[in-house]
């Protein structure tokens, strides 16, 4: 079955702002999604990433220019990510309408992995 990589961008201030008993509320709609894609199968993996780490590499093999990232004057950001699985891209859309992150404001880009021959498995 396919795996698709769910991007999650969003604004960090989003977050920074809210109550306690609200980030906890939106932390259970995050849990619900994913839970109710881990009771059919389909969830594979899912991380939010480190607030304010990140490290951006350009050039060529070997010089390497680094850069720290991501930068705060941001107004969106990659916060996370899911890995799914889903019979096409219609399905990981329709999987994905509705995902807490657009109740946020943000988006959620959808990506097919490509094997590169590999089994999926």
């Amino acid at each position: 079955m396919p795996k698709f990589l769910l991007i999650l961008r969003g604004d960090p201030d989003t977050w920074r702002h809210l109550p306690p008993d609200q980030i906890q509320a939106l932390i259970g709609e995050f849990e619900a999604w994913a839970g109710k894609l881990m009771a059919e199968g389909r969830f594979v993996d899912g991380r939010k990433l480190a607030d304010g780490h990140g490290r951006v590499l350009t050039g060529k093999p070997g010089k390497a220019v680094i850069t720290d990232g991501p930068y705060g004057e941001t107004k969106e950001i990659v916060g996370g990510f899911h890995l799914i699985q889903a019979d096409s891209y219609e399905h990981a859309v329709e999987l994905c309408r509705d995902h807490p992150e657009l109740g946020l404001n943000g988006s959620v880009e959808i990506r097919q992995l490509d094997l590169m021959g590999q089994p999926d498995g």
